[in-house]
């Protein structure tokens, strides 16, 4: 592809969790995060995702539909993506109706992310043993999916035929998505046209194996495609292929370190708050902010700092779309407000620009 185009496709968009802040309240939490996402509404970002968590504190949103339904309300150009409903803690009827009320409410900004959950404790609390979270998605999300397309939802197993009198906007049905650190999995949801999200954050693969994937991706979907196959439906030509990354953007690099480190200990608590509860050890050590920038696992400094590390970043691994979590931990809405905006009016045009002229990464 050539470098104007490339650049061209690169899209941004925001992650969050609504992890809880030390110190307020959760009206507060969600004041604040509905705040930056009015600021992203302004222009910048295509795409809102939040995740779905339960019993914990990094999930002050356990029903992202009630919040989404709030945002759908206070933006209007920004699309809305749970990412991901858990589909195997829903009932696939109601999943169905509030998938399909989110669509109308946004005007067709919704885009769904569908996923088996990556919790083994908070499928627990609903009942559901080792296993079985994989077995319910499985015989599930096709019985939501041909809701939205038909109209009517046929329960699996049986039962009679419910019409749905609440259609979604956009037809068949909203763009969909699914975030994966499983490689095996790529060729199939390239085929299915499913945007992907792949590896997470602090523990994501290197950066070859990325590139590695999304080719992998890319030959599944098109080849659907040609065949006649290929059930994309969204805003562009193509699903998307992406990463995301925690960001801290601040005037200088030792402002940034020195505001990320804290809140990212409070965040990383809450990542960690349910493994660490059941006596697990994988989540013990908290990472260093500053050793993940320099992995490219965190995007972590001044405005020029930073457009180095996502230009390397889609360099190295041929993305097309990045979504950055400015919000998370104990960082003062002030200051995940002021690094959105460093982000999006400094970052992510010098970005443009540098990928444009087929330059290396800023120094």
């Amino acid at each position: 592809m050539p470098a104007a185009a490339r650049a061209a496709e690169l899209e941004f968009g925001l992650f969050d969790w609504v992890d809880a802040v030390p110190g307020s309240t959760p009206a507060e939490v969600y004041d604040g995060r509905l705040g930056l996402l009015a600021e992203a509404d302004e222009g910048g970002f295509a795409v809102y995702h939040l995740a779905e968590h339960h019993g914990t504190p990094l999930g002050m949103a356990p029903s992202p539909a009630v919040f989404l339904a709030a945002a759908a309300r206070t933006t209007r150009r920004i699309r809305l993506a749970p990412t991901t409903f858990v589909v195997p803690l829903h009932d696939p009827l109601r999943l169905a109706e509030e998938i399909a009320m989110l669509d109308q409410l946004s005007h067709g900004r919704l885009e769904v992310g569908v996923g088996r959950g990556s919790s083994p404790f908070e499928a627990a609390m609903y009942g559901l043993g080792p296993g079985e979270a994989a077995e319910r998605f499985d015989a599930l999300v096709g019985s939501v999916l041909e809701a939205l397309e038909t109209g009517v939802f046929r329960r699996p197993g049986g039962g009679a035929d419910v019409p749905l009198h609440l259609p979604v906007h956009q037809r068949p049905h909203p763009p969909l998505w699914y975030p994966t650190s499983n490689p095996a999995s790529v060729p199939r949801l390239g085929e299915r046209g499913y945007s992907v999200l792949f590896g997470f954050g602090f523990a994501a693969p290197a950066a070859e194996v990325v590139r590695e994937q999304r080719e992998v991706f890319l030959a599944g979907f098109r080849a659907a495609r040609e065949r006649g196959a290929a059930t994309y439906r969204g805003p562009r030509d193509e699903p998307r292929f992406g990463i995301m990354r925690h960001v801290l953007v601040a005037p200088t690099d030792a402002e940034a370190a020195a505001l990320a480190r804290p809140a990212f200990a409070d965040h990383y608590a809450s990542f960690a708050h349910l493994w660490r509860a059941h006596g697990s050890d994988r989540f013990t050590t908290t990472p260093d902010v500053e050793a993940l920038a320099a992995e490219g696992r965190f995007l972590l400094g001044s405005p020029r700092t930073v457009a180095g590390q996502v230009a390397a970043a889609v360099g190295a691994t041929g993305v097309d779309y990045l979504a950055g979590a400015f919000a998370w931990g104990s960082l003062d809405p002030a200051v995940s407000l002021r690094s959105l905006r460093l982000f999006r009016d400094e970052v992510v045009p010098a970005v443009r620009t540098a990928l444009a002229a087929g330059s290396p990464p800023l120094p």
